[in-house]
């Protein structure tokens, strides 16, 4: 396992689950029914992180609901399941982007819906096919 590689095991993926934790404080209703939505549904979502636009870096997510249950290194692999079919998509992430949201969690809790709008235009969004 490779320095990035621990820092999306010990650091980012904690970090997403405090942030989803408080999200869940702070919208109950609504990422509880997203969270049901999504549980038992064998869902991933992958992630390309890049330094200077060349790949260091692939992950799929393995998700229960909208948690976390694991994750691979070295692979990119998506599948969200919807009532319609499959979408297979990915993000892709400058590596300083990722240690700009780590040094922000606090932000990011307190405020999410701002941060989306602070971080989405360092987040590219491509679909596999």
């Amino acid at each position: 396992m490779n320095e990035l590689d621990m820092v999306i095991k010990e650091k980012i993926i904690p970090m997403r689950e405090r942030v989803v934790e408080a999200l869940l404080k702070k919208h109950p209703h609504i990422l509880g029914m997203v969270d049901k939505y999504l549980t038992g549904k064998n869902n991933k979502v992958g992630m390309r992180v890049t330094e200077n636009g060349s790949t260091v870096g692939e992950y799929t997510f393995h998700l229960n609901g909208i948690h976390i249950s694991d994750v691979e290194f070295g692979v990119l692999s998506s599948e969200l399941h919807h009532p319609i079919g499959m979408i297979k998509l990915y993000a892709i992430i400058e590596r300083s982007a990722l240690e700009k949201m780590l040094n922000d969690e606090q932000y990011i809790i307190d405020e999410p819906f701002a941060a989306i709008r602070k971080y989405l235009p360092d987040i590219t969004i491509k679909f596999q096919r």
